[in-house]
């Protein structure tokens, strides 16, 4: 593919990223393999994301400013 088709390839999963959706690297691999009829490595993929100016994004697993359990605990007494 070039570079301007997997720009247009990879299009789609933006607009899905701008709206807050998750996306699966998985499911961007199984696209791209379909795309160009052959299936390729996992590491091809996170190379194009990459190319692309992808990064990877998770939710915090707790609010930064959040009280320690202790903190909590005794304000509670």
């Amino acid at each position: 593919m070039t570079l301007k088709e997997k720009t247009a390839f990879l299009e789609s999963y933006r607009e899905r990223a701008e709206k807050g959706q998750t996306l699966d690297v998985k499911e961007i691999g199984a696209a791209y393999e379909e795309r160009v009829g052959h299936r390729i490595g996992s590491r091809q993929i996170y190379r194009v994301l990459q190319r692309h100016g992808w990064r990877k994004v998770t939710p915090r697993s707790r609010h930064p400013k959040k009280a320690s359990e202790e903190a909590i605990a005794a304000s509670k007494n």
